[in-house]
């Protein structure tokens, strides 16, 4: 059934804006104004005549004379994101810095190129997805990401390439590689998957022999008391977690231990810190090498 939405139906705007869903139970009627939106592509779209609307709309006599958008199935956008458009044009949920991912990524959808086309606030949501996510090996290493398949493919699709790199990572060493939603084409798909196995395999095969091998101290006391440790602490939690391939992870918990309470002085665990902290940015470092298009 056709509806008009609840919110985004204005008595004074003389536009119809018809979002076919690809479920036809669930199709809405914005009545909108075009004065608010920038984009040449969406506003071709406008069409003074009411013909198709006849068969919508035929109760409905006093709407002859508005101008109407139809966003047809097979080009149709998630209602969900054309709203957080319509929330940003009409000041409820404004994009800004301070912006969700959730809302980020829908305004970048909907305002693509291949979509509504609205090429400023375009360039302003490829900024601010480009800004959600960290870029360095710490940062890395103590982020989490829902969806982050979905987030990869986004930043793909709309060729962000400076939040690829920490993705790919995520997704080679946090998830299972399949949990794409339906809005990502299949090519996509598949050429993620085969990235993040590919670097997953080098991440495992560059970290191991350093997680198997407890590291030398400056004092014997100090080497002695973490090498009894290290299979207790460090590589029974790496096993039992599946763990093997997330270096800039495992090197985290491995910092965030208190070896002090296990026999390591100050002086020793600085040191250490130190040198975890630094093979952090170099296997940073060698994804760039490791890494597909």
């Amino acid at each position: 059934m056709i509806q008009r939405h609840p919110i985004y139906w204005f008595e004074d705007a003389d536009t119809i804006l018809y979002q076919q869903s690809t479920q036809k139970n669930n199709e809405m009627l914005f009545r909108i104004h075009p004065s608010r939106f920038s984009s040449a592509k969406f506003l071709s779209h406008f069409s003074s005549s009411d013909d198709v609307f006849n068969t919508l709309l035929t109760d409905e006599r006093d709407l002859h004379g508005c101008k109407y958008v139809i966003l047809k199935r097979e080009n149709a956008i998630d209602g969900s994101d054309l709203v957080a458009l319509l929330d940003h044009i009409y000041g409820r949920n404004v994009l800004s810095a301070e912006s969700d991912r959730s809302l980020v990524s829908a305004i970048l959808r909907v305002t693509s190129p291949n979509h509504l086309d609205f090429p400023s606030l375009y360039k302003e949501a490829k900024k601010y997805f480009g800004d959600l996510f960290p870029k360095d090996a710490q940062g890395v290493a103590k982020f989490r990401c829902d969806h982050a398949e979905d987030a990869l493919a986004l930043a793909i699709q709309n060729d962000i390439r400076e939040c690829q790199k920490p993705l790919l990572y995520y997704v080679a060493t946090q998830t299972e590689n399949d949990a794409f939603s339906a809005q990502v084409p299949s090519s996509v798909s598949s050429s993620i998957t085969k990235r993040a196995h590919d670097l997953s395999a080098k991440l495992i095969e560059h970290f191991t022999p350093l997680l198997f091998t407890p590291p030398p101290t400056g004092h014997m006391a100090c080497t002695d008391a973490l090498a009894e440790h290290w299979m207790p602490l460090v590589i029974s939690p790496a096993i039992d977690n599946y763990a093997m391939g997330q270096p800039l992870q495992r090197l985290e918990a491995i910092k965030t231990v208190d070896w002090k309470r296990y026999g390591l002085c100050e002086t020793c665990l600085k040191d250490k810190i130190d040198e975890w902290t630094e093979e952090q940015t170099a296997v940073w470092d060698l994804v760039d090498g490791w890494i597909v298009d």
